[in-house]
């Protein structure tokens, strides 16, 4: 009878502590919990909420892609741009095809005018990503992902990549598979084959007429410029000057003085690349008439 009595104790401790165990959770576990409730809270009145469970999700599971991943979306919301892309790209370490974390790369670089660098995202995403695709054609037309006009500064991030001719043949590489399912995205195939070209084009490095002062947006991206090539340790930098070709009095005295008008602009440059750090050795000035 006693024996009995042990078994059917045994047995009864076993039934009450089986469930126990059933219902126990991984930190993971109960991070993606956090992720689900913070994904029905959608609406602005409650993003801090919302910010506060991802970031507790990831407190518990610091890897955990989902929440990398939408609190990134919501710090790109508050215009916090650098920590929004370390959030993406803690998420492309365990998931480097992501298409919605290259797209949500690609944005915050199209949104600061970063052409280059958000090109080079959004091709990752081209073959899956509808707003992907679309903004690359958008970027491949008429070379608008290396051109710098108006008030953009291609900053030295964006420069090391015009310059980087082992990552423009991946871009070209990826710009091909993008293009063979939808060739609206670049009609002539031209546009592709120059990707793999290291150039930059610096439409707002310009001067008033008759003047060879820099503004302030041509020193800003001079001082990228700069930086990009000392990196780069470029060893032969040369700098052709333009004029206006204004119509001096009498061709030879035009000639002249647009030619003295486009070497001080070269000079400018030079200078401007000089205080900047860059070897005289390394620089040199061409004047045009």
């Amino acid at each position: 009878m006693s024996h009995l009595k042990t078994l059917l104790i045994g047995q009864l401790l076993v039934t009450l502590t089986t469930p126990e165990m059933l219902w126990a959770i991984t930190p993971c576990e109960e991070a993606s919990d956090y992720v689900i409730e913070a994904h029905y809270l959608d609406n602005t009145r409650q993003r801090p909420l919302q910010k506060q469970w991802l970031q507790q999700a990831l407190t518990l599971c610091p890897d955990h892609p989902e929440a990398h991943h939408n609190l990134a979306v919501l710090l790109a919301q508050q215009n916090r741009d650098n920590d929004a892309l370390y959030h993406y790209q803690q998420v492309l370490k365990k998931h480097p095809n992501s298409s919605p974390t290259w797209a949500g790369i690609g944005d915050i670089y199209y949104k600061n005018s970063q052409w280059p660098l958000s090109l080079e995202a959004y091709l990752h995403a081209c073959t899956t990503h509808h707003r992907a695709r679309q903004r690359v054609t958008q970027l491949l037309r008429d070379n608008r992902y290396r051109t710098a006009d108006g008030d953009v500064v291609l900053n030295h991030n964006s420069l090391t990549l015009l310059y980087d001719k082992k990552r423009l043949q991946g871009l070209r590489h990826k710009a091909v598979q993008c293009r063979n399912p939808d060739r609206s995205i670049a009609p002539n195939i031209e546009t592709i084959r120059a990707i793999s070209q290291p150039i930059a084009i610096f439409q707002q490095i310009h001067f008033q007429v008759g003047k060879h002062e820099l503004s302030l947006v041509s020193s800003k991206q001079l001082e990228q410029i700069a930086i990009t090539l000392s990196q780069m340790n470029a060893k032969n930098i040369l700098i052709r000057g333009h004029s206006d070709a204004q119509p001096f009095k009498g061709k030879a005295e035009s000639d002249r003085l647009n030619w003295q008008l486009s070497q001080d602009r070269a000079q400018t440059v030079k200078s401007a690349l000089l205080q900047r750090g860059l070897s005289e050795n390394t620089l040199k000035t061409y004047a045009y008439g």
